[in-house]
């Protein structure tokens, strides 16, 4: 039987990181930071809590960092199959990943100053913008509407969220043991965005998809 086992967003509003795991297949749904205090950089920084090189795939929602930051980190840490995502994910993921990146290390810069001149060990980066560009190679853009198998009892469509360009509701069926299953996950909503691959006859205006 299919098990969904919540990684962060349970009790909490960041971190989204969900790992579902079927006779078959292991995928997580998101893989996003923590977000707030200490303590949630702290979380941030821990070793996953499950097996990296077992995954078989990642299936992002969108792009926003509590639901995509921890990517670099996975891929850092080993992780190397595809990541599912819609176009407009793909590549707002590359900014946000390197601002993030950027950020990240000027951060180290400054904690390892003080920490020199304190004569304590020094700080390692958690990621870095080469782990972003592997993250960013791994992604396989999915259009909205489109069926892809992600594993061979899994197959995968994206609904418009809205929330933010190329958010994406998670619609997955499972074959298992002789009997198709659903589960939907629906990221973050939002009101519609406009999607330019249909319009209506007599008007200019873009239709929602």
């Amino acid at each position: 039987m299919a098990t969904l086992t919540f990684n962060g967003a349970a009790q909490e509003v960041t971190g989204s990181c969900y790992l579902l795991r079927t006779a078959n297949s292991i995928v997580i749904l998101d893989c996003g930071l923590r977000q707030g205090n200490a303590e949630a950089e702290s979380r941030n920084r821990a070793q996953f809590s499950f097996d990296v090189r077992r995954l078989d795939a990642v299936i992002l929602s969108h792009a926003h960092l509590d639901h995509s930051g921890l990517l670099p980190r996975l891929v850092r840490a080993g992780y190397h199959g595809r990541i599912f995502c819609t176009p407009a994910t793909a590549d707002l993921l590359r900014v946000l990943l390197m601002d993030a990146a950027y950020l990240h290390l000027k951060d180290i810069e400054a904690d390892n100053r003080w920490l020199e001149r304190a004569g304590k060990p020094l700080l390692q980066p958690d990621f870095t913008p080469q782990d972003v560009e592997k993250a960013c190679k791994l992604c396989e853009p999915i259009s909205y509407h489109q069926s892809v198998a992600v594993t061979p009892d899994m197959n995968l469509v994206f609904r418009n969220a809205g929330h933010i360009l190329g958010a994406a509701i998670v619609q997955l069926h499972i074959d298992e043991r002789g009997r198709r299953r659903g589960l939907v996950f629906s990221g973050d909503l939002g009101t519609p965005t406009p999607c330019f691959c249909q319009r209506p006859k007599r008007s200019m205006l873009p239709m929602s998809c």
